[in-house]
């Protein structure tokens, strides 16, 4: 698979983030509870999260650590969710368009490239746009550019995330027919039959 340069990746992350917001607006009221494949979220929780790793963006592409930001934890999108993400997603948008790809960007886990953050941003992205479609039971499948990226990202990169030490699910162990992205899916814990 193709190496992708960071004006690619920049483009990816706002092709997750509108895979994202398509499905967000796709949201009926009564939906905002139901169960999503992070276990321990509902609808409201991961737009909650999606929101709150979103307004991170901007801070982190100015060099803030994240231990000197406080107030994005907690209940973001009380009131109208989807005003609140609408707001973040633009921040976030620009944010990453302005970015240079050897910025240094502060994470909990240490010091990594804005390069290497918006890769780790556009799979958090575009998995969770997959996630918010299997929850509210609407199309799955997402912008095909996307998909190559972001197999390109992460399946290198699988014995990390088998060993659960990328932050997501436990691996699922995928069939042998998987396509490149239900491959992604299953090792970031996602059961995508």
């Amino acid at each position: 698979m193709a190496e992708f340069a960071h004006d690619h990746w920049v483009r990816l992350h706002r092709i997750a983030n509108a895979e994202f917001d398509f499905r967000v607006r796709q949201i009926l009221p009564e939906w905002w509870g139901a169960s999503t494949p992070c276990e321990e979220w509902d609808v409201y929780d991961l737009v909650n999260h999606c929101v709150a790793e979103s307004m991170w963006v901007p801070l982190l592409l100015q060099g803030h650590h994240p231990k000197s930001i406080g107030g994005l934890d907690g209940d973001l999108v009380e009131g109208d969710p989807v005003d609140v993400w609408e707001g973040a997603r633009l921040d976030a948008l620009d944010a990453v368009d302005d970015s240079s790809a050897g910025t240094e960007v502060h994470l909990v886990a240490g010091v990594t490239s804005a390069a290497e953050y918006i890769r780790q941003r556009t799979v958090d992205m575009a998995v969770h746009a997959w996630d918010l479609a299997r929850a509210i039971t609407v199309d799955e499948s997402l912008d095909p550019e996307l998909v190559e990226g972001v197999a390109t990202y992460v399946l290198p990169k699988a014995d990390q995330f088998v060993a659960g030490s990328l932050l997501f699910e436990p691996s699922v162990v995928s069939s042998p027919s998987a396509d490149p992205f239900e491959r992604v899916l299953n090792l970031l814990g996602r059961e995508a039959d």
